[in-house]
């Protein structure tokens, strides 16, 4: 384990590596044990202590590292800004390239991007350049971008608005309705549908991102559109938005959230089998809880209850 990353010299991340296995040693039995010359040892506890990585015990003789939660918290949380800064930075500098003349602007209105890694760095790209809003297509398993390789909340963090339609082969994946959930609470609007027409992304409503051939295409290619090839994805877009049914995780007093969640799920059209592998509940359990519900507004069949359901504020 190596704490370079964080600014120390190799020097200073012996002697604090020391510290930590070695409670309060003596600085003869420091220097010993990090096996560094005297000179080099000395220099290295001073820049600790500077940093308040180190400590002089009470008899001023001996050595203690601060404890590492406190002392290098901070030193991460800043390191991690600091990469964010500088991956908005090259981001908006790539931007800025691609556009800066008239003859660059008209060849980079198609983009190919090929290869798993060129995608991911590509998609990452677009959400950290955009200004005003983020649009996306989610569908069936993420292959390219996971939702690890999201910037959403960074891009929110710029009072960026983000959407989402996420269609039934999307929801069907393991752990879609937690990541769907997360996405909410971070602040991203939501609706579904039975299927959307392909993976896209549309940033600002002037680049986009989406696979070259289409729906069921691997990972590699995929193409960059901009200019009047842009605003045709964003109109498609508005339109599948437009059509689409709000996914939404809003506590009811008169029914318990899992049941809320198990009535969004079947509403938003996946199975009892996929309703019940995302709530990780049996399907024999999930169709009982189905058939309470149902018995306590008095419906008959499944359509009923998800009338019931909209009606009272439910789902």
């Amino acid at each position: 384990m190596s704490l370079q990353d964080l600014g120390l010299t190799a020097d200073e991340d012996s002697v604090y590596q020391v510290l930590i296995a070695l409670p309060s040693p003596g600085y003869e039995q420091l220097a010993n044990a990090v096996g560094l010359p005297e000179q080099r040892t000395a220099a290295a506890l001073r820049t600790l202590a500077d940093r308040g990585l180190v400590l002089r015990v009470a008899d001023g003789l001996r050595y203690a590292a601060a404890p590492p939660a406190v002392a290098l918290g901070a030193e991460l949380a800043a390191h991690r800004e600091r990469l964010q800064r500088a991956e908005l930075a090259v981001a908006r500098l790539a931007e800025t390239y691609r556009t800066a003349t008239a003859d660059r602007a008209q060849r980079d209105l198609v983009e190919i991007v090929e290869g798993t890694d060129a995608i991911r760095t590509r998609y990452l790209q677009l959400q950290l350049s955009a200004r005003s809003t983020i649009d996306i297509f989610s569908a069936g398993t993420p292959q390219a971008v996971t939702p690890a390789d999201s910037a959403e909340v960074t891009a929110m963090s710029r009072d960026v608005r983000v959407r989402a339609v996420i269609d039934q082969g999307f929801l069907g994946e393991p752990g879609a309705a937690d990541q769907v959930a997360q996405s909410l609470a971070d602040g991203v609007h939501v609706r579904t549908v039975t299927e959307v027409p392909y993976k896209l992304i549309l940033c600002d409503g002037a680049v986009a991102m989406l696979p070259l051939h289409g729906r069921d295409a691997d990972v590699d290619p995929a193409v960059v559109l901009r200019g009047g090839l842009a605003h045709v994805a964003r109109e498609l877009f508005e339109q599948v938005w437009g059509r689409a049914r709000p996914y939404q995780e809003l506590p009811h007093a008169e029914i318990d959230d899992l049941d809320a969640h198990i009535l969004r799920l079947l509403l938003a059209g996946l199975t009892d089998t996929a309703v019940a592998g995302q709530v990780r509940l049996s399907v024999r359990t999930v169709q009982r809880r189905l058939q309470a519900l149902m018995v306590r507004t008095d419906a008959t069949t499944r359509l009923q209850l998800g009338w019931h359901a909209r009606d009272r504020g439910w789902v």
